[in-house]
């Protein structure tokens, strides 16, 4: 069974999040003769928002990637599902955004659509000082090279991903989305004509990196994995996160963050439970235990830690009790936040380029994000590299 089959055999085949005819038919009008620029179109969240323009009308899409195998199989994909003419409107590009000269393509191609799905989005990211400086540069604060937007005739609008963990961040990871929220606060702020606009939503099941996809690639192999205890967690299909993305296209959302409902999103299952429905969708028995023994052959080892992940919430929030929800009109599986201003982010930039060590970046962070603390979930480092 590949991966898009045990989705949808777990989670609904059905998208919560569909596209209403009228959100279509608006999506549609934007895209006429749109020059759409995806940045990280080749990620699991990404490919799926790709992969859904077949359905809409574009002049041209250009689609970049730092990842050359993973841009080589959307290709691909667009090969089999994109008509003829649609096809012959895609361009690749495999570079890194940040050794990418933003402000200069976006002018020359004359974009119209600026979409940002680049971005490093898990904890173990910030491991080390090195990973953590491109973490906030790739998350943060590259994305927002453009230059002088006013020059930048051409373009209509920006969206860049967020995620549930910028909602009082307990990570560096979550902190530098939360900081690329307000940069879309400023960037809005000085281009009123601009739409401006960003999503929050739940794990991506089996994405890229995820844990759930480490299960299904370990059990593909006959291997071991490991699962931490008592976490609970929100999920959303590809197709869902998809769908949320375009959404997040429309007029309602500009300037704002959108999310989805706690109602339509439902409730939050724990990763053990997932665990197990994934085991015996794959004809296997799970089996619970502290450290690696072996088994009878149609049984599935899963090594438990009480030991949290460095960076990881023990559950998940889509805001803050200070952002005010709003409704999101002729939708109410949505809400919205309104980008806003936090005068303490304007300094972290340039403290960041000053640190000279981990300690200092999250001693910055400290200071500006009243959730995150030094020593969340790091009084033991657990991290389980080889089998979660």
């Amino acid at each position: 069974m590949n991966i898009k089959k045990l989705e949808n055999k777990i989670f609904s085949k059905k998208s919560r999040f569909e596209l209403k005819k009228n959100q279509f038919l608006e999506i549609n009008h934007n895209f006429k003769n749109a020059n759409l620029f995806i940045i990280g179109a080749a990620g699991s969240i990404g490919k799926a928002f790709t992969l859904k323009l077949k359905s809409f009308k574009f002049k041209k899409l250009i689609l970049l990637d730092n990842n050359e195998s993973s841009l080589a199989d959307l290709s691909r994909d667009i090969n089999l599902i994109f008509n003829k003419k649609q096809i012959n409107s895609v361009d690749y590009i495999c570079a890194d955004i940040n050794n990418f000269p933003l402000s200069y393509f976006i002018k020359d191609k004359k974009i119209s659509h600026y979409i940002n799905f680049a971005a490093l989005k898990h904890v173990r990211s910030e491991e080390n000082f090195f990973s953590t400086i491109n973490m906030f540069k790739t998350n943060a604060f590259k994305p927002f090279k453009i230059g002088d937007t006013k020059k930048l005739k051409t373009l209509k609008q920006v969206f860049f991903i967020s995620t549930d963990k910028a909602a009082n961040p307990s990570s560096l990871m979550g902190c530098s989305k939360k900081l690329m929220e307000h940069g879309l606060y400023y960037l809005k702020n000085k281009n009123k004509n601009l739409k401006v606009s960003s999503v929050r939503f739940a794990n991506v099941s089996f994405s890229n990196g995820s844990l759930l996809q480490n299960i299904y690639n370990r059990m593909q192999n006959n291997e071991a994995f490991g699962i931490p205890q008592n976490i609970k967690r929100y999920f959303i299909t590809h197709s869902e996160a998809a769908h949320l993305c375009l959404k997040a296209l429309l007029k309602e959302s500009d300037n704002h963050i959108i999310l989805p409902s706690y109602k339509s999103i439902g409730k939050m299952i724990s990763l053990k439970e997932i665990t197990k429905k994934i085991v015996y969708a794959l004809k296997k028995k799970p089996v619970f235990l502290k450290k690696i023994k072996k088994l009878k052959k149609n049984q599935q080892l899963i090594i438990e830690t009480i030991n949290p992940i460095i960076g990881q919430k023990n559950y998940e929030l889509f805001y803050e009790e200070n952002e005010k929800l709003f409704n999101f009109k002729g939708d109410t599986n949505l809400r919205k936040i309104k980008l806003y201003n936090n005068t303490k982010i304007r300094i972290f930039e340039n403290k960041l380029e000053k640190t000279k060590n981990l300690a200092e970046i999250k001693k910055i962070c400290i200071k500006v994000f009243n959730t995150y603390k030094e020593n969340q979930n790091n009084k033991k480092k657990t991290f389980l590299k080889n089998i979660i």
